[in-house]
């Protein structure tokens, strides 16, 4: 009988899980956080490190695995993984005096590490902000191009649970109702509702990477999270941000501002609260514009004709026009932002700069999907505020810690991806 060998349905360039364990563990930088989680466990049995119940965590994100349940049945399974892990299978005596041979922790002491650990959640994000900076100081273009958006985590947890007073887990108490709109082309509007919890996110367009996150509950609006992480960002992170792109549902004078103070860009579309055909005079000129940035001259005769964008005056906080060369006329015009900031933005909404530079937004969505579809926060069993936020600093950490130990490879690109 003839032996069919296996098949190799991976690239040779593909990681096999144990390797991505490996090399986020290789790429984090250091931390004080397990003496943290160490004074913590006093009393009772420590048969097994903190960095072993640490390991297992992040070999749970990396193996995509949704519960705790699954996580334990893998170790028992896994020799490879425990020994990655750090877990040594040893005897336990029972009651009746027999000895019992023991490969990993039993649910019940996992959780209580999980439950340590979600008091030291602040500690994790300040980790992954550790390695987010050291990212800066390793690659020049990180952080130049942010993106901002917020991301719905629903919860699976009854709704009703504030209106019967449910104390158990079974109820997430944190979780609310959020409201998100889609404008559709043919101008109606759709709600959508979502129950759970919101993840507000700037991420650099570049590389794919978070660099500022909170977890909030579902209600709490994206434009006033946003400030906050922008007041919250340090002084690496202003100084390198140049421009940030975000949709429309972050428009405002408030938000713009701030950016425009850092000094960043705001590439932020504009929600056109005009009427379509609608047009405004620049002051007591013969120019008119438009919601989309469009700038015209009108004759004489009351013809309009649009004026080229020819770049930002710094000088005067002005945006300068001019017509095209088939016109034969080499005039300027200036137009003062503080006129109409939105629409007047420092790089101007009808130039092909802008388009480019909104384009890079989508690096936010992807980040987001990958939340959902590689960190398995489409099918999570997560309940509470805490537990969300220790979630996804822990993916986050996932993702920065592979990214970093890419870079120490000499790797510089891809380093949102799974594969070298």
């Amino acid at each position: 009988m003839k032996i069919i060998t296996q098949l190799n349905l991976f690239e040779d360039h593909e990681l096999g899980d144990l390797e991505k364990i490996l090399m986020v563990l290789d790429g984090l930088p250091e931390t004080d956080c397990f003496d943290k989680l160490e004074a913590k466990r006093k009393h009772g049995r420590k048969d097994y490190t903190i960095q072993s119940y640490f390991i297992a965590y992040i070999a749970k994100i990396v193996l995509q695995l949704e519960t705790n349940q699954q996580l334990i049945r893998q170790l028992n399974m896994n020799s490879q993984l425990r020994q990655i892990c750090g877990f040594e299978t040893h005897g336990v005596k029972s009651k009746n005096g027999m000895i019992k041979l023991v490969h990993a922790p039993s649910k019940s002491s996992y959780s209580r590490f999980i439950q340590d650990l979600k008091e030291v959640c602040p500690d994790i994000e300040e980790w992954v902000l550790s390695g987010v900076h050291e990212l800066y100081g390793l690659l020049p273009d990180f952080g130049v191009n942010l993106a901002l958006d917020g991301k719905f985590i629903d919860s699976y947890a009854t709704p009703y649970g504030k209106q019967k007073k449910k104390k158990d887990q079974r109820a997430d108490l944190d979780a609310d109702i959020g409201i998100k709109q889609r404008h559709h082309t043919n101008g109606t509007v759709t709600k959508e509702k979502h129950y759970g919890f919101r993840c507000h996110l700037i991420v650099d367009t570049t590389y794919e990477l978070p660099v500022a996150w909170k977890v909030t509950s579902a209600s709490k609006g994206e434009p006033t999270i946003a400030k906050r992480l922008i007041r919250n960002l340090s002084q690496t992170m202003l100084e390198k941000g140049k421009y940030l792109m975000a949709d429309k549902g972050y428009s405002g004078s408030s938000l713009q501002n701030l950016l425009e103070e850092a000094p960043i860009v705001s590439i932020i579309d504009n929600p056109h609260k005009w009427k379509e055909d609608d047009t405004r005079q620049y002051l007591d000129t013969d120019l008119i514009y438009n919601q989309t940035g469009e700038v015209f001259w009108v004759d004489d005769s009351g013809q309009a004709i649009q004026l080229r964008y020819k770049g930002y005056d710094s000088s005067s906080d002005s945006l300068r026009y001019g017509f095209h060369p088939k016109y034969q006329d080499s005039r300027i015009f200036r137009l003062k932002r503080c006129v109409e900031p939105i629409i007047f933005n420092r790089v101007a909404r009808d130039s092909k700069k802008f388009k480019r530079l909104y384009k890079k937004r989508t690096a936010v969505e992807r980040v987001n999907g990958r939340l959902d579809r590689d960190f398995r926060f489409e099918t999570h069993t997560i309940r509470g505020l805490t537990k969300m936020s220790l979630a996804v600093a822990m993916s986050f950490l996932v993702m920065i810690g592979f990214a970093l130990g890419k870079v120490k490879t000499g790797q510089k690109t891809h380093l949102a991806s799974w594969v070298v």
